[in-house]
């Protein structure tokens, strides 16, 4: 018996209307799976072409793809792509017949070879794609990278994109804060997705395949976030070498193909994959030693080592091809920082531990019933804790024991399942449909153990329908409209959200290209204004007497090939947001409804992209503009005016950055990186003076002004000196023992240029100190591959 999703009806009239090609009787169609001849794993963005014809289609992250009314005859169908050989096969096309053509690519070495027109160059010529880059994990790991190859610190070099200091690798993306940017591993969202208070990402990048970005503009498929996404996606694994249980029965059914690592001065990580049942399966873990190594210096001076803190994290995936049509998937992700410390007195003990980190788990069908569907169903959770437990105990003079206990817990635990379907109506024209029923469990806590101060419990649902189609009239015009409804269980009315795109090509190699839509997010961060740094993250969702965070994008844009390559792009963009919030300076903490302030906002800027994508020597430049404000009517006195401080710049304003990536493949063992940065840096509100008051400290009648409070200036009115920054690398293929090995050598702030992070003022000798980010950091690490 059939099994349909919860899209049936559709997927039943998409299978029994008849193609408009095959009712002609002149037309067939092919599809098929394009994988890495030695590992198995899907092969993304090859380009698959008609000889002799414009007929063809690219790879999606699947390795699927699909070509529509193909005339009837007989053909020679050619797959290429960036570092594999070219491969070529005779195929009949019969009229109204539905064939599967699979291929194995082998690889090829990259260096030298000639490469024509690849996935990328098909992309360009059939696919509505705004703001879009998708990076190869070649790319990243060829740069240079502080301790390890990172995927976060690598978009922080595209143009738009910026970071607030060098101790985050959370994404600025056109002015938008950190929390507007959807990011997804294998579909699952992630809602904190760094360590260390952000100097790491969470994902490693060795057991990442692909990581597809798009900073504005995105389709209607992405909800609930109003910046960006980057859409990761895990390895699947090698499920074509037999190594541990080669000849043995169990490898039949399970074996390891190939174990992977790399150790630096901070972290180790280790990868290993193989085949399993009729698929593969991967296993990545890291964790950070450098807690043991100073186990080991306090053990060598014989002194109790009274704190520790580490990060860890693993990611896994399970695949299993149940018949060519249907394939099941699993995939998890676990991932937690823990600090702890104890300070012992003659009379008081204080134990302190915080940790915080994200756990998803995910099931997937993909079902491919013929040439015109792909169904994708899956249902997955996601969960984010933040857990700090203080401890303190006391002992006064006469020998009692007094203790006190301070918990902070915020918690959020995300089901959602998912249906979507796409559909390949014709060469013209395929669409998508979907649905999404997302749970969102939102804890937040804080007591003393015994009572809680605050404790606040909700359950929030968001219920969400997309459908978009693509639609190509002709070579030169490709249209790609969508609409997403949704349905926010706190708020009474249905949320709108229109998404429209277009690509012209004015000829062969320029295209302009723009898109508009509305985007509404429903759970956001409480970040303090005037923060520095922000450790972690605080979810809430949108309370019910708060609007949704609402903007719109407005993208504007010319796409260039320049051969060999060589390829540039120029965007421009605008972004009202009609509601956005911040943290109410004036809130009453007995009043739960007053905690933020809505507002509105504006960013505008100009972004240009010069990538070369093959040769020896790869990399980019980007350069960009933009400009922000925001307007906040904080004293609610229903006017906004500049001198009360509400109209200012939003923190995350940066009106200019440059950034030059280089990647030299001097030879096949030896390669050199380097990436140069320079951009305006963060807005701070100043300091302007101090006065003495009675403000904080109640009256006292012997000195009735002895507490010393600031003078603020205008928000964010006063911008620290421009940053510059310059990274080298260099790696070097290795050998020992007969195991393949990488030997990497990279130099943060190679300059050692000083880049300001924060001001301190001593009061006492009238001096201002800069306090700076990274300095002159070398760092090594090496990789081995067995």
């Amino acid at each position: 018996m059939k099994r349909y999703t919860l899209l049936s009806l559709t997927l039943i009239l998409a299978i029994m209307m008849p193609d408009p090609g095959n009712a002609q009787s002149r037309y067939g169609r092919i599809n098929g799976l394009l994988r890495h001849a030695d590992t198995g794993e899907p092969l993304m963005y090859a380009n698959v072409t008609i000889k002799d014809t414009n007929i063809g289609a690219a790879s999606n992250i699947a390795g699927y793809y699909n070509i529509a009314n193909v005339p009837t005859g007989n053909y020679t169908m050619i797959v290429t792509i960036i570092g594999h050989e070219r491969s070529e096969r005779e195929i009949s096309v019969v009229a109204g017949i539905e064939q599967r053509q699979d291929f194995e690519i082998q690889p090829a070495d990259i260096e030298g070879q000639e490469v024509v027109v690849t996935g990328e160059r098909q992309r360009f010529e059939r696919q509505v794609e705004v703001s879009a880059v998708s990076l190869s994990m070649r790319d990243v790991k060829l740069m240079p990278a502080f301790v390890e190859a990172d995927i976060f610190r690598t978009l922080q070099l595209l143009p738009g994109v910026q970071s607030s200091s060098d101790f985050s690798s959370a994404l600025v993306v056109r002015g938008g804060s950190p929390d507007e940017n959807l990011i997804m591993l294998d579909g699952i969202e992630i809602y904190n997705p760094f360590h260390l208070g952000g100097v790491f990402s969470t994902f490693n990048a060795d057991a990442i395949a692909d990581a597809e970005f798009i900073a504005g503009g995105f389709p209607a498929k992405y909800g609930n976030r109003i910046s960006s996404v980057l859409s990761i996606t895990g390895r699947e694994g090698d499920s074509r070498h037999n190594k541990l249980f080669a000849g043995k029965k169990l490898g039949e059914y399970f074996d390891v193909s190939q174990v992977a690592g790399e150790v630096n001065l901070l972290s180790s990580k280790l990868l290993l994959e193989g085949p399993v049942g009729k698929g593969s399966w991967m296993f990545s873990g890291r964790r950070t030693y450098f807690d043991q190594l100073a186990r080991l210096y306090y053990w060598a001076k014989d002194e109790p080592m009274d704190w520790s803190y580490y990060f860890y994290d693993f990611q896994g995936k399970v695949i299993q091809n149940i018949n060519p049509t249907n394939r099941l998937s699993y995939s998890q992700y676990q991932g937690r920082d823990r600090i702890e410390f104890q300070l012992e007195q003659a009379s008081s003990d204080v134990n302190f531990r915080w940790d915080w980190g994200n756990s998803t788990k995910s099931v997937e069908w993909r079902w491919v019933p013929n040439t015109k569907i792909v169904s994708t169903l899956s249902m997955a959770n996601t969960n984010y804790q933040f857990d700090v437990n203080l401890q303190y105990s006391a002992t006064d003079t006469s020998g009692t024991e007094a203790a006190a206990e301070f918990i902070v817990f915020n918690e959020i635990n995300d089901w959602t399942i998912k249906e979507e379907l796409d559909w390949y109506i014709s060469s013209e024209h395929m669409a998508t449909t979907g649905l999404e029923v997302k749970g969102l469990g939102v804890n937040f806590n804080i007591g003393d153990g015994n009572i809680n101060f605050i404790d606040e419990q909700e359950d929030n649902r968001i219920f969400s329908a997309i459908l978009q189609d693509k639609w190509q009239p002709n070579p030169v015009i490709m249209l790609q409209g969508g609409l997403r409804l949704t349905k926010y269980s706190a708020h009474d009315n249905l949320y709108y959200e229109p998404r429209f795109g277009f690509k012209y090509l004015l000829n062969k190699d320029l295209a302009l290209k723009g898109a508009w839509g509305i985007y509404n997010q429903f759970i956001f961060t409480a970040q303090d204004e005037d923060a520095i740094l922000s450790i972690v993250d605080f979810w809430n969702p949108i309370p019910e007497n708060y609007g949704a965070k609402r903007v719109q994008h407005f993208i504007l844009g010319l796409e260039q090939w320049l051969g060999e390559g060589w390829f540039t792009s120029i965007e421009g963009y605008y972004k009202p947001y009609s509601n956005t919030l911040v943290i109410n300076p004036d809130q009453d903490f007995a009043d739960p409804t007053d905690d933020y302030t809505e507002g509105t906002a504006v960013v505008y800027g100009t972004e240009l992209l010069v990538k070369k994508n093959t040769g020896k020597v790869t990399g980019w430049l980007g350069i960009s503009y933009m400009d922000s404000q925001q307007e906040f009517d904080f004293n609610s006195d229903g006017n906004i005016v500049a001198s009360d401080g509400e109209i200012y710049k939003s923190k995350f304003d940066q009106p200019y950055s440059a950034n030059l990536v280089l990647n030299y493949a001097a030879s096949k063992k030896n390669s050199f990186g380097l990436t140069v940065t320079g951009s305006s840096s963060n807005l701070y509100t100043p300091t302007v003076g101090y006065t003495y008051t009675q403000h904080n400290s109640g009256f006292n009648f012997t000195n009735p002004y002895s507490d010393l409070q600031e003078i603020k200036g205008a928000r964010n009115s006063v911008r620290y000196p421009d940053y510059f920054r310059v990274d080298l690398s260099y790696s070097r293929k290795i050998s020992p023992f007969n195991i393949d090995g990488l030997f990497k050598i990279q130099i943060i702030n190679a300059t050692n240029h000083f880049n300001t992070f924060i001001y301190n003022w001593d009061l006492s000798a009238g001096t201002v100190e800069g306090i700076g980010m990274f300095p002159f950091l070398p760092t090594f690490g090496v990789e081995f591959k067995i």
